[in-house]
């Protein structure tokens, strides 16, 4: 199977999300298929950046079977429907898929979840593994870290308990009184001291008055979708009507609150472990089977004494609710070490931050006891207690580069610690455009080489006594989420460091501190700031930073006159260099088209791969290779006006000096753990079936990467005539 097309036109934002956990679940039964996903605006740009979900078709409203028609002019192996009206369900059926699903309902109990009804049925129709079901049972956000940071900026300072008031309800019958919110939101001041925040929707003027009532709330303007989700992913727990963003917040994975009236909360609400509370269960006139031919539902009103029977919901019983919640994440220890990110779900919450010591007064972590006793003394209680730290980032250049958020970040809460970087031999380079570090120590560990291990063990032994000598009184250790922190933990173990902390989905008493489930497609610095959060040093900026000389260099040969482009076209991993003649053209195109020169930059190694580049460049190129330090590199990609680069160390200095940049990025990783956060940036790359492959040699001719210089050129064009 290789195409599949899932049909969501039933026009609301809650039905796009309550379909969710099937389209996923489709797309993990078949991981080598091209999900394609058919609905309404704005629904569609909730599943941006979805792992799962490779495209989506944007129907006009009023045109739904147009639109199924229109996408039906393509092959699909599979298409699933939850849409039947408008003779759309015949039509499906019609057009010659392999498989087709076209009810999605077929008489359901009246307690199952519509969600939990498509899961069953798409597994008794065997097109979904029951693992897939399991697993997929939530539906899924997936926010950028630039939409989490964003959110997060906005916040500021303001601390927890946040609680998320949503009155909108879009219907009058659907919405729970501006009274009972307040009352409400008193409740939980008095209770729980909780910062309240008050979110607009269509009606500005029912969420001011709200706020006016509510000493000390936050009213937070009303923005888009993706913004809505990615503030909801930093609250503590949100209460809504039910309605579209109310599940949203439960689709991040913020603990939510639903409050139902004429929809049945058995068919509707929100999965475990969010709390849905229904108004007047035994209502004479409910239908579950289809609320939407309820009297109150055309007319608007309630046929009985009440404007609405969601008002029947006490404020007390929301109160209870949300002391539920509370008291769950407590339990869980949800309130370990979390703040920003993305991923399974939402950003920041599930990070559970394990212990393997037994001392409750150590770092604010979810601990459990070791059953091997630690062998080193009890950890320090805060930040301002490490005095002599370590971080250990062994990998290349571009891995440290991400590494410089985190190491400010520590060096701005602790002025005074003294921060040394142990880095590998190429990766220490880059201690002059780090300013926080004190010293690196380049080394080639032995648990890191990727053919013949380095040396022998008695380098290790040198290694472990190189480390005691420092007296180190903590370790940070900062690794992909392909790599085990435990080796280097062992060795700082042997060297008597007492505080060890790591990222690690495995249990082991080398460290002393874990963070055991930071989501595996977490951009890489963002990976590296959530252990630093969690040793309790606070973050002032996300960006990666870089210590970048004003001006160039006076002592490069030939001087670079500017403007230019800068041409870096190598890479240390043969599966991630773009061709290199395609390269020299689309430069070469782009210096007739703009008047500027190509600086062409490299190492000395490169030297000989670099004939069949100027030639093509000729007298277009200013020939660089083997001649710039790392500081000088750095100083040419943030001078440059536009740099076109493979996914490697470039691409993370241009980032970091805001270069716009074309990048060749292969399907060796996903572009979202790696790609640039603040610069502007175009990423090329073909859809392949085999990424990521994490490979080091492509057995596929670099079919990812089959890019024409045409596709180069018009992106760098496209950064250039749009430059600020």
């Amino acid at each position: 199977m290789k195409q599949v097309l899932f049909i969501e036109l039933l026009g609301g934002l809650g039905d796009v999300l309550i379909a969710l956990p099937a389209i996923q679940a489709l797309a993990a039964s078949h991981p080598q298929a091209s999900m394609t996903v058919l609905t309404f605006a704005p629904g569609d740009v909730l599943l941006l950046h979805h792992p799962l979900v490779h495209r989506v078709l944007v129907a006009e409203k009023g045109q739904a079977r147009q639109a199924v028609e229109d996408a039906l002019r393509e092959p699909y192996d599979l298409v699933v429907t939850d849409t039947t009206y408008d003779g759309i369900a015949d039509l499906v059926e019609k057009r010659g898929a392999e498989r087709t699903v076209t009810n999605l309902w077929r008489s359901p109990p009246p307690d199952q979840l519509v969600s939990d009804r498509m899961l069953q049925i798409l597994q008794s129709e065997s097109l979904i593994t029951s693992k897939a079901a399991k697993e997929h049972h939530h539906p899924r956000l997936h926010l950028t870290d630039g939409e989490l940071h964003n959110a997060q900026i906005r916040l500021g300072a303001v601390g927890h308990l946040r609680v998320g008031l949503y009155p909108d309800a879009g219907m009058t019958i659907k919405q729970w009184s501006p009274d009972r919110f307040v009352e409400l939101g008193k409740l939980l001041q008095q209770r729980h001291g909780a910062i309240l925040i008050v979110l607009e929707g269509s009606d500005q003027q029912q969420a001011q008055a709200i706020a006016d009532r509510l000493e000390g709330s936050i009213l937070w303007p009303r923005g888009s979708l993706r913004e809505l989700a990615a503030l909801f992913a930093h609250l503590d727990c949100v209460i809504a009507a039910d309605t579209g963003p109310a599940r949203i917040a439960a689709a991040i994975g913020t603990p939510t609150v639903t409050l139902f009236g004429p929809s049945w909360q058995g068919r509707y609400g929100q999965p475990n472990p969010h709390i849905n509370l229904q108004g007047y269960p035994p209502c004479p006139e409910r239908n579950i089977a289809n609320f939407t031919e309820q009297a109150c539902w055309y007319s608007g009103s309630c046929p009985f004494g009440w404007d609405t029977c969601v008002n029947l919901i006490a404020p007390e019983r929301v109160a209870g609710a949300v002391a539920e919640i509370l008291e769950k994440g407590r339990e869980q220890g949800s309130r370990g070490a979390r703040e920003q990110g993305r991923g399974e779900g939402r950003g920041e919450r599930g990070l559970s931050v394990q212990a393997v010591t037994s001392d409750q007064n150590s770092l604010p972590f979810t601990l459990y006891p070791s059953p091997i006793p630690p062998t080193s003394p009890t950890p320090p209680t805060h930040p301002s207690t490490l005095h002599n730290l370590l971080v250990m980032r062994l990998d290349n250049i571009g891995d440290v580069v991400m590494t410089s958020p985190a190491l400010r970040a520590i060096k701005e809460t602790n002025p005074e610690i003294r921060l040394t970087l142990m880095a590998s031999p190429a990766g220490a380079l880059t201690k002059p455009l780090l300013p926080w570090v004190d010293e690196v120590i380049p080394w080639r560990a032995l648990w890191q080489a990727l053919g013949k291990p380095p040396g022998d063990v008695e380098q290790e032994w040198e290694l472990i006594e190189t480390l005691r000598s420092r007296k180190f009184d903590g370790a940070i250790i900062l690794t992909s989420f392909k790599q085990s922190p435990h080796p280097p933990a062992f060795i700082c173990q042997m060297a008597g460091i007492p505080f060890r902390l790591g990222a690690s989905k495995e249990t082991g008493e080398s460290l002393t501190h874990r963070i055991s489930d930071i989501p595996d497609d977490l951009h890489q610095a963002e990976r590296n700031l959530r252990l630093v959060e969690a040793a309790g040093f606070q973050v002032r900026d996300r960006n990666l930073c870089l210590a970048v000389p004003p001006s160039l260099p006076h002592s490069l040969t030939p001087s670079p006159p500017t403007p230019y482009l800068l041409l870096n076209p190598w890479t240390s991993c043969p599966s991630r260099m773009y061709d290199l003649e395609r390269f020299a053209i689309a430069a070469r195109t782009l210096s007739k088209k703009t008047g500027y020169p190509v600086v062409l930059t490299g190492i000395d190694k490169n030297r000989q791969d670099a004939a069949p580049l100027l030639d093509i460049l000729g007298s277009h190129a200013i020939d660089l290779i083997g001649k710039t330090s790392l500081p000088d590199l750095v100083a040419l990609v943030a001078h440059a006006e536009l740099m076109l680069s493979n996914n490697t160390s470039t691409m993370h200095m241009a980032d970091a000096t805001q270069t716009p940049s074309v990048i060749l990025f292969a399907g060796t990783e996903l572009e979202r753990q790696w790609r640039p956060r603040q610069t502007r940036a175009h990423l090329l790359r073909r859809p392949t079936h085999c990424t990521p492959c994490y490979a080091f040699d492509c057995p596929y001719d670099m079919e990812c990467l089959d890019i024409p210089p045409e596709a180069v050129v018009q992106a760098g064009l496209d950064l250039l005539n749009s430059h600020p």
